[in-house]
């Protein structure tokens, strides 16, 4: 059975798919869910965070390079 945490997850690499997969090559990807915090890395960046601070980054940002500085910053 899947918690909330894991479609959070999901919701995350969603959005950065439909966001900069089409400009991106994202096959490094890896969108991982655990107990309160989901990890994201691509490479050598990585990121962690809720799924609201994520999503925000995605959000406010106009390119993957960009993502990764806003999610590096907070």
């Amino acid at each position: 059975m899947a918690r909330d945490i894991d479609y959070a997850a999901k919701a995350v690499k969603t959005a950065i798919v439909e966001k900069f997969g089409a400009k991106n090559d994202l096959s490094g990807l890896y969108v991982l869910a655990g107990e309160r915090t989901i990890s994201v890395r691509d490479g050598e960046a990585a990121a962690e965070g809720t799924r609201d601070a994520l999503l925000a980054g995605i959000r406010e940002s106009s390119s993957y390079a960009d993502v990764w500085e806003r999610w590096r910053a907070s």
